[in-house]
């Protein structure tokens, strides 16, 4: 027997970005499949298609996927917006793999980077970057050491 599903958890946000997309279905299941977002709600619109679909990455990490309104050629899409989530549990190279696996090409490979978080990027069916990050990878660096590293990996690359 299996055994009921939770509910998630609804509670006051105290941020949370809203993009416009083409196809919030198809948009959502490519966040829950390929990424492991979970389905909070989904508001119906007059077509019957999702209006609007929460997606939930981790407590308090909320995303709403929004029908956008007007030919689609009359808007850019994923101009100048990225969203940045934490990997709290498993690896950041988990969530990079099980993107390729359901067929997402990466922006940029898992790396560790100068300020001392593992991450990577990648772009939705929208255009819109993601990059996820994990961290710290030496614990216990601190913070003056961190921005020394940042700061000389800055001039190897100028």
């Amino acid at each position: 027997m299996n055994a009921p599903t939770r509910a998630p958890e609804i509670y006051p946000m105290p941020a949370f970005p809203t993009l416009d997309v083409r196809d919030p279905a198809a948009s959502s299941r490519w966040y829950q499949e390929a990424l492991g977002f979970q389905h909070v709600f989904t508001i119906p619109g007059p077509d019957g298609g999702p209006l609007l679909v929460h997606l939930r990455w981790v407590k308090y990490g909320d995303l709403l996927l929004r029908k956008a309104m007007g030919p689609p050629d009359e808007r850019p899409q994923g101009l100048g917006v990225a969203l940045s989530f934490a990997v709290f549990e498993g690896r950041v190279d988990d969530v990079a793999e099980r993107a390729r696996r359901h067929g997402a090409r990466l922006e940029t490979e898992p790396r560790d980077q100068p300020w001392n978080a593992r991450d990577f990027s990648i772009r939705d069916p929208d255009g819109f970057l993601l990059t996820f990050t994990q961290g710290p990878v030496v614990k216990g660096l601190g913070m003056d050491e961190v921005v020394r590293r940042a700061a000389r990996s800055g001039k190897d690359s100028a």
